[in-house]
């Protein structure tokens, strides 16, 4: 069963999410300016060597971003134009939310999501996952498909 998640709740089980990741991790937003503690999570996944990858839609990433993507060998980032979803996903949950990877958003909008637990529904999880890569997978970013090695 899916879970509603609210705006803390999303933040949170994204923290969650990133935390629980022992294979792969696939985040999907147009925006992209992480904050400091979704930064922390990740380097902590890069040291560990799990392959992590970053689907992102708006092409104006500031400089220390794209430096800071650049130094984690275990990051890897695609640009997907027309991009408009907003999906995280690990080897068992995914979340589906109106929430950016966006520093701003993550502090001063209202947010909403569901949180699909891979085990309690594994359809839903699959059609997701499914969904998310058909989204990402574009004719002007032939680059996305790379990031969908399953």
């Amino acid at each position: 069963m899916a879970k509603f998640l609210n705006t803390s709740a999303t933040n949170y089980f994204l923290e969650e999410l990133i935390n629980g990741t022992k294979e792969r991790l696939v985040l999907i937003s147009p925006f992209l300016k992480l904050n400091d503690r979704i930064k922390e999570l990740l380097e902590d996944k890069n040291r560990l060597k799990i392959d992590v990858r970053i689907v992102y839609g708006k092409s104006d990433l500031q400089p220390q971003e794209i430096e800071w993507l650049k130094a984690q060998s275990y990051i890897r980032t695609s640009f997907c134009k027309n991009l408009h979803a907003k999906c995280y996903l690990n080897e068992e949950n995914a979340i589906l939310t109106s929430l950016n990877l966006y520093e701003f958003s993550q502090i001063n909008k209202n947010e909403m999501g569901i949180l699909i637990r891979r085990d309690d529904n594994a359809e839903l999880y699959k059609d997701t996952y499914e969904e998310a890569k058909r989204s990402a997978s574009s004719e002007s970013a032939m680059k996305c498909a790379s990031a969908w090695s399953v």
